[in-house]
């Protein structure tokens, strides 16, 4: 079977659909009864990472046109945005609908750009894979295409990078850690205030490691602006190869998300041992299962979980009590390591070889 596989994301710096396209790349390419062409942009003058603006272009000139020399079986776009005209059977991997629910959330061109073509894809592409039950409810519900149509694949982490480090950091000083994009929904600001509530009790610090947004939060001036503000530090572009060691040497990690399709940090922070606490935003509750604390939201709209004062609260308790109970700290991390070897890479790979071969029979 002759596989094109659409993966602009690869040549992104970093991000979650970089880490999905690499990696059921590489799987892919061990089945032998695929032969596969990868189309990321790389070669193409106007790469569509420069602008979501370019990517219609990109899509409807060079790709259609790779697609038509090439001819091949299926056309996988693996970054939710497919071209007009069909030229072979496709399948679509849409990760959430996050520019629908929260659009506020969103810089002006993706909002612009996103929703249209999110109904685009999901209506016109053969199949739809997602990567959570959360999502799959949501594509079906926001973007009116039938369950039928839509294949979930649970993300996996590479536990051969992600794993406990004993690589020591410096300072030694404990804290607790947050990985991540810095924009408004990963609710940050709400993650630094549930610390001030419990910061004069613990000798903690607290870590916010990722990069800016392309709409960024206001977070590092609420940070900047706390009683606590020497104690609360922004590491902007942690280097790949840090990243388990800095995992490992977290006394917990925290991600208050106020909506997530998947979410590879707290399932990396698993892999590498630590104890993780979520929110039960979309589907971090699949994500960490039985094997993390879940901070239910006290509201269910919402714009209104970045001003849920109860969740605050009781996201403060429940951090400042795992933080003084290492009797839990090591039933979490060994659970932890157990949810986060659940599904495999090659997992992924199966399935979505299932979705190729259902449009060839």
């Amino acid at each position: 079977m002759n596989i094109a596989i659409e993966a602009r994301a690869i040549t992104a710096t970093s991000g979650g659909i970089k880490s999905y396209a690499q990696n059921i790349i590489a799987e892919l390419q061990k089945n032998h009864e695929l032969t596969l062409d990868i189309i990321t942009g790389a070669r193409d003058s106007a790469t569509p990472l420069r602008s979501e603006l370019l990517v219609p272009y990109w899509l409807s000139g060079p790709v259609a046109k790779h697609i038509r020399a090439t001819n091949p079986d299926i056309v996988h776009f693996t970054k939710a945005a497919i071209p007009r005209k069909k030229y072979a059977p496709t399948v679509v991997t849409i990760y959430d609908v996050i520019p629908l629910l929260l659009p506020e959330t969103q810089s002006f061109l993706r909002k612009k750009y996103w929703p249209k073509t999110l109904q685009y894809a999901a209506t016109h592409a053969d199949s739809i894979i997602t990567i959570s039950q959360q999502s799959k409810q949501d594509i079906s519900r926001l973007l009116h295409v039938s369950e039928s149509k839509i294949t979930v694949t649970t993300l996996a982490v590479d536990t051969e990078h992600f794993k406990p480090s004993t690589t020591q950091l410096a300072p030694s000083t404990p804290y607790i850690l947050f990985v991540g994009t810095w924009d408004e929904r990963k609710n940050i600001t709400t993650l630094i205030q549930a610390f001030e509530l419990i910061a004069d009790k613990i000798p903690h610090m607290l870590i916010i490691a990722g990069k800016p947004a392309n709409k960024q939060d206001t977070s590092q001036a609420y940070a900047q602006a706390s009683a606590y503000a020497d104690r609360i530090k922004f590491r902007e572009n942690v280097p790949y190869n840090d990243l388990p060691a800095l995992y490992s040497n977290a006394d917990i990690f925290v991600w208050p998300s106020t909506y997530e399709g998947w979410g590879f940090p707290p399932q990396e922070a698993m892999a590498c041992g630590t104890p993780v606490i979520v929110s039960n935003g979309g589907s971090l509750p699949e994500v960490v299962g039985d094997a993390g604390i879940v901070v239910p939201f006290s509201r269910d709209i919402l714009q209104s979980r970045l001003h849920d004062q109860n969740f605050t609260e009781n996201l403060a308790k429940q951090m400042a009590e795992l933080l003084n109970d290492e009797d839990k700290k090591n039933m979490l991390t060994q659970k932890g390591l157990a949810q986060a070897t659940k599904t495999t890479w090659k997992d992924v790979a199966e399935k979505t070889v299932a979705v190729y071969t259902s449009l060839t029979v």
